[in-house]
């Protein structure tokens, strides 16, 4: 993507003339998030910047923290670095490469499920096969639909780097995507008991932690109502650019 970005944090890349990341600020604050971290490598200052201007203004949160996760070992380390940001709150995560075309915004459809559930909530979203290849490399998630509920019987590793999602023959088939909630003490838990099982230096990545709150009974999937774009592949990119042109000034949030 460096053709894309300029040099600059892929996070700033524009999409439909707005940096990505305020396309997700505005998702945030439009499903009713007033408060956010962003969890930032060292050197993006200039995401930083973006990021602090945008506190306070129309349609953004109002407070716009920032911690700088030093070494990138993985998203649950990532997701560890809010343990003093969010206290006993449930909280929501949301990773800048999915974007989503929606009337409700993709995290107020998560934070509904976990509302009425209870649970720590995972995005889904079903895939045919003329949207696999703008698609990310995720793995099909076995389970059972019901409504917009989707209860995952198993946590799949996820796909080798630079491949595409693979519908292994099915006629359509739903994975998980960058949008969750998270009850603090069970995520938390979960990611220092999935740490103390690994080696030095091993990736602490977000499957296993899923996994284990699976096997606790305490996550559930949440079809998303709505489009969803991968803009980390130039397909997806490129159409996430041409459908938010289009919807711009058509969405209510």
């Amino acid at each position: 993507m460096a053709t894309l970005t300029g040099g600059r944090a892929k996070e700033l890349m524009p999409v439909a003339g707005k940096p990505l990341l305020l396309w997700v600020l505005a998702e945030c604050a439009a499903s009713g998030i007033d408060e956010v971290l962003v969890v930032a490598a060292p050197d993006k200052a200039d995401l930083i910047d973006v990021a602090r201007t945008a506190a306070g203004k129309a349609g953004m949160p109002q407070r716009i923290a920032i911690v700088i996760q030093r070494q990138p070992r993985g998203l649950a380390d990532a997701i560890r670095h809010g343990v003093g940001f969010v206290a006993d709150d449930a909280f929501a995560v949301a990773l800048p490469d999915n974007l989503f075309v929606a009337d409700t915004p993709a995290l107020k459809q998560l934070i509904d499920t976990y509302r009425n559930s209870g649970k720590n909530v995972v995005a889904m979203v079903e895939l045919f096969p003329e949207d696999a290849k703008r698609a990310g490399p995720t793995a099909i998630f076995p389970g059972e639909m019901q409504g917009d509920l989707f209860h995952i019987s198993e946590v799949p590793s996820k796909g080798s780097r630079g491949s595409t999602f693979d519908l292994e023959g099915k006629t359509s088939a739903v994975t998980g995507v960058g949008r969750y909630v998270f009850l603090p003490d069970e995520v938390f838990r979960a990611i220092d008991e999935v740490e103390r099982g690994l080696t030095p230096g091993t990736e602490l990545d977000d499957v296993p932690v899923l996994a284990l709150l699976l096997a606790r009974e305490r996550l559930v999937g949440r079809r998303i109502v709505g489009d969803f774009l991968d803009v980390g592949l130039p397909i997806g990119y490129k159409q996430a650019n041409d459908r938010l042109a289009v919807r711009h000034s058509q969405l209510p949030w």
